[in-house]
């Protein structure tokens, strides 16, 4: 498994990922209305997700607070996102 960080941790790039992947779980929360953004990954599996830059979902899985209803549920716009931020 890989250690999860804190922002401090985080590049400018990796930065700018974890942002997108807050908008990203807050746009979804809405939608799905769930109060609890955090049920979906709290931040310091954002910024694990951040900092590792999974590209696949078995790499996903690797990341902390990350298992395979998580991965199943939402793998593919998380690694969209991360794609996108290459």
């Amino acid at each position: 498994k890989l250690r999860s960080m804190d922002v401090g941790d985080l590049s400018a790039d990796d930065l700018a990922l974890f942002e997108a992947l807050r908008e990203w779980r807050r746009t979804w929360c809405r939608a799905h209305d769930i109060k609890a953004a955090y049920t979906v990954f709290d931040d310091k599996t954002l910024r694990a997700i951040a900092s590792h830059r999974p590209a696949s979902e078995s790499s996903l899985l690797d990341v902390p607070g990350i298992g395979p209803t998580k991965a199943e549920r939402y793998g593919a716009a998380v690694l969209a996102i991360v794609a996108e931020h290459g």
